[in-house]
Parts: C-alpha cells; structure tokens; sequence
C-alpha cells in the first residue's frame, strides 16, 4: 500500500567551490519541476540536469521532485534548485540546476 507523504532527507552543501566538484552519477529518474514533467539525465550532491518541454529563466528557482524507485516503491524527493543553465535539445531543454542550499532554522 502506498503513501502519500513527501520523504524529506536533508543534504548538507558546501557553499562555493568548483560548480563541478561533485561525482556525478548518470541516472533516468523521472522528474517534476515546477509541475512540468521530465526526466534526469544526471544528479551529484550538489546539483543535476534534466530535459523537459518547458524552458526556464536562468537565476529561477524550482521546485523540484525526483520520483526515486527503491524496493518497489515510490519515494518522491523533493528539493529547491536554482536554474543555471538551459540548453535547447530535441526532445525540449536541458536544464542544469544548482541545489539550494538546506536552511535550518
């Protein structure tokens, strides 16, 4: 049976640095931003890149939601991401997104 409640797991980031200093892992997840669907091509700790049909300003903030397979079940992963960057491809646009930093109160 499923459930509908949003797992939240925070990840500590390090501010600055290299954009790229990150392992990235290539990974097919489907993925929600701002309600428009798509598709991750890649994810590190610090960011990742998705192609959807919707195209967004760079400097905008999304909210973003993973659906992350694990087990059988489905695990929606929800985080703020900054868009730093959007490429044209066929299929729509490749969005490249920063993770924001976890505030914690």
């Amino acid at each position: 049976m499923g459930s509908d409640k949003t797992v939240t797991i925070p990840v500590p980031l390090r501010a600055g640095g290299n954009r790229r200093s990150e392992e990235r892992f290539v990974a097919a997840m489907p993925v929600r931003a701002d309600g428009a669907v798509g598709t991750t091509q890649d994810l590190s700790a610090g960011g990742l890149s998705f192609v959807t049909d919707r195209s967004y300003e760079v400097g905008a903030h999304v909210t973003v939601v993973i659906e992350y397979l694990l087990d059988g079940h489905h695990y929606p992963l929800e985080c703020e991401a900054e868009v730093m960057r959007v490429e044209a491809v066929p299929e729509g646009y490749r969005i490249g997104a920063r993770l924001a930093p976890l505030k914690l109160s």
